[in-house]
């Protein structure tokens, strides 16, 4: 049989809001303001900022304590989960190849093209834009987004593209299917 522990609840309570901390810091990029942070855990139950503060510090503490790879950082008013600085090799080898830049006014074109009417030669994509397109379709495919996806059967087999992978994830979408609908303007 178990014991009844009267301070259960409020403990139950304040493991919660850690966790649901955790969650909002694991899910958001960018540093979470405090009062951000209160606002969703009055949802839960109202507490003030020194304890919310504690919780953070309380994650911050267990993290340590279990020698995870990652930490919770304050910075610019927020808090962020970073990954500890021995890890930077590591996370460096990992995006190596990929470019963080954003992607130009042409190479969205290209790749808006690319993705709604694929697979698609770069011909077919020229004739859309008017312009040549081979620097942009190189720069998409040094970035992984595009790939080649086979040949025509026409004269000089023109490659094929096709959006990749790493193209649904950059926007976040499940397959193509879920693009939005062209306005047929």
């Amino acid at each position: 049989m178990r014991e009844i522990n009267l301070f259960e609840p409020k403990q139950d309570i304040r493991i919660q809001i850690k966790r649901t901390i955790e969650a909002l810091l694991f899910a958001s990029s960018e540093p979470l303001p405090l009062d951000k942070i209160r606002e969703v855990v009055d949802t839960i139950q109202e507490m003030p900022p020194r304890e919310i503060r504690s919780l953070i510090n309380s994650l911050q503490d267990d993290y340590y304590i279990q020698q995870r790879a990652f930490r919770i950082e304050e910075i610019a008013q927020g808090f962020v989960l970073r990954t500890c600085e021995e890890f930077h090799p590591y996370i460096e080898h990992l995006y190596r190849n990929k470019r963080g830049e954003k992607l130009s006014h042409a190479a969205a074109e290209v790749l808006a093209i690319i993705a709604y009417r694929q697979p698609i030669t770069r011909p077919q994509m020229e004739a859309i834009r008017g312009v040549d397109c081979s620097g942009v379709v190189q720069a998409l495919l040094d970035r992984q987004l595009i790939q080649p996806v086979g040949k025509l059967e026409a004269p000089g087999r023109p490659t094929l593209y096709g959006t990749t992978k790493d193209f649904l994830q950059h926007f976040g979408l499940r397959d193509v299917k879920e693009l939005p609908p062209l306005n047929k303007n």
